[in-house]
C-alpha cells in the first residue's frame, strides 16, 4: 500500500510540474525573449537575441529583431495553436514572411522564413531558445 501511495504521489508531482497551455490564449506560450540560432541561410550561422510581444488582443503578436536586424525590425504576425506565422510584409527594405512550430516543452520554436531585400531569397531555418 505504501509503494501505491508513493507512486501516486510521484505522478501527481510529475504532472504538477508539467507546463500546460492555455487553448483560449495561445499566444501567451510564445512570449517573451528568445536566442535565435540559425543554422540555414546565406548569414547562418548566425545567433542573435528575439523578443516576440503581444499587439493588441487576439492572436496578434510582434516579432523584433529577427534576421538579425536589430531592436528598430519589428515584424508583425500571429499565433495559431503552436504555430506562429510572420505575415509577408516589406521592413526595411526586407520582404520578410514564414512559420514557426512551438514545441510541447514551450521552451523552443523551430521557424522557417524567407527574406529578400532584392537581390534575391534567403531561405532561413532557425531555432528559437528560451
Amino acid at each position: 500500500m505504501k509503494r501505491l501511495l508513493l507512486i501516486l504521489i510521484s505522478f501527481a508531482a510529475i504532472h504538477a510540474c508539467t507546463p500546460e497551455s492555455d487553448p483560449d490564449n495561445a499566444r501567451e506560450d510564445f512570449l517573451g525573449d528568445w536566442t535565435c540560432n540559425e543554422y540555414e541561410g546565406d548569414f547562418a550561422p548566425q545567433t542573435y537575441n528575439v523578443e516576440i510581444l503581444a499587439s493588441g488582443t487576439g492572436k496578434s503578436v510582434l516579432i523584433v529583431g529577427l534576421y538579425n536586424q536589430g531592436s528598430n525590425f519589428v515584424l508583425s504576425g500571429y499565433v495559431d495553436g503552436r504555430t506562429l506565422f510572420i505575415n509577408t510584409q516589406t521592413v526595411d527594405g526586407f520582404n520578410i514572411g514564414g512559420s514557426g512550430n512551438l514545441a510541447n516543452s514551450f521552451d523552443r520554436i523551430e521557424l522557417s522564413f524567407t527574406a529578400d531585400d532584392g537581390s534575391g531569397s534567403d531561405n532561413v531555418k532557425a531555432t528559437l531558445l528560451r
